[in-house]
């Protein structure tokens, strides 16, 4: 097999994954569907190669401890690729994501302009939620580089591994790479406060102390987005508290009321057209409401004020809904991921109910 062939071609069909597998043949993954590849099976002789090739080497002891690990690797300038190595039923396995040189704009992955909005607070926190794969990242990604063009700021930016690389345009950047440029996402959070950072990208809150110094970095006048893995706004305020002792609720609601900004879940659908996926959006802008909402200790109710669609808020039934009207997916695609399918069919015959209009006394 010719390896850097094999990575060309899956560029070449815009593959989103590659899978390799001791024993099996590639699969790649087009528009959401696993594709096998016409490639005699790999042995594991040929998977070791490969790793030598492109792992670094001293992941190679915490591949054979931990039986998994997660690295990068570029192909000359043509494309880059998050990777995981790992064993399965003792057989060694590889699946490498895809990454674009090219961060793609708001307007190239047709999100709503409120993201725009999102993306020019200049404090507070900003959450990417959603299953993986569902492209949070690129979003993420995108949002910075949409910053990086309009303002004069201190970017830095905490990933495990370093996905998108970001080139300075108004702003300065720095990339630190957890397990390489630093320890831990705790540590590298807590370093980023006083590297004068206006803007502080943290790759995923995955545990308690993260999450607190990320809201004591919103709380001291910085930006920080981040991703969690929720799959929708309730769940994602319902998941920061519940991360933490009882006792300390109270104080992480009243903390996320004033600095939580908004929260973005997002799931990916094949186009109508069949040429590529694209997002469906459920977003929340913690305005006044939602703050007090959250306060509260109201948080189921926010669902409610999402079908509104003030300030650019909207349910995914809404988001699927116009998708649907502007022709980009079919209504079979958005009835496979709808949470109320007749909320859905009403929202496409642009019919409201009395329950849409969110009627939450604040």
């Amino acid at each position: 097999m010719n390896f850097d062939a094999l990575l060309m071609g899956a560029k070449k069909v815009k593959a989103s994954d590659i899978h390799m597998m001791e024993e099996s043949a590639p699969y790649f993954r087009i528009h959401g569907d696993l594709k096998k590849v016409e490639l005699p099976p790999i042995q594991k002789k040929e998977l070791n190669d490969i790793l030598m090739k492109i792992m670094p080497h001293h992941l190679m002891r915490e591949l054979e401890s931990q039986r998994g690990c997660d690295f990068s690797y570029q192909l000359g300038n043509e494309i880059r690729f998050r990777c995981v190595a790992f064993y399965a039923e003792g057989k060694l396995g590889i699946v490498m994501r895809l990454i674009p040189m090219t961060i793609p704009t708001i307007d190239e992955l047709e999100l709503p302009d409120v993201v725009r909005v999102i993306a020019g607070n200049q404090r507070g926190m900003v959450l990417l939620t959603g299953m993986t794969g569902s492209g949070k990242t690129t979003t993420l990604a995108t949002m910075i580089h949409y910053i990086n063009s309009i303002e004069s700021n201190r970017i830095i930016t905490i990933e495990d591994p370093i996905e998108y690389v970001y080139e300075n345009l108004k702003s300065i950047i720095s990339q630190r790479e957890v397990g390489k440029d630093v320890p831990d996402f705790n540590v590298a959070l807590r370093q980023a406060m006083r590297m004068d950072p206006d803007v502080i990208l943290v790759g995923e809150m995955r545990d308690v102390e993260t999450i607190r110094v990320g809201i004591k970095a919103a709380e001291t006048g910085h930006l920080v987005l981040s991703t969690l893995h929720t799959t929708s706004a309730v769940h994602t305020v319902q998941r920061m508290i519940g991360y933490f002792p009882e006792n300390e609720h109270d104080l992480l609601r009243e903390q996320l009321s004033l600095n939580l900004k908004a929260s973005i879940t997002q799931r990916l659908l094949k186009r109508a057209d069949g040429k590529g996926r694209l997002a469906a959006l459920e977003i929340m802008v913690v305005n006044a409401t939602i703050s007090k909402l959250i306060k509260d200790n109201r948080i189921p109710d926010i669902f409610g004020l999402l079908k509104g669609r003030e300030d650019g808020m909207m349910t995914f039934d809404q988001s699927l809904a116009d998708l649907v009207r502007a022709n980009k997916i079919t209504f079979e695609e958005g009835t496979l991921y709808c949470e109320d399918f007749y909320a859905y069919k009403r929202f496409i015959a642009g019919i409201a109910s009395t329950g849409d209009r969110g009627a939450i006394i604040a």
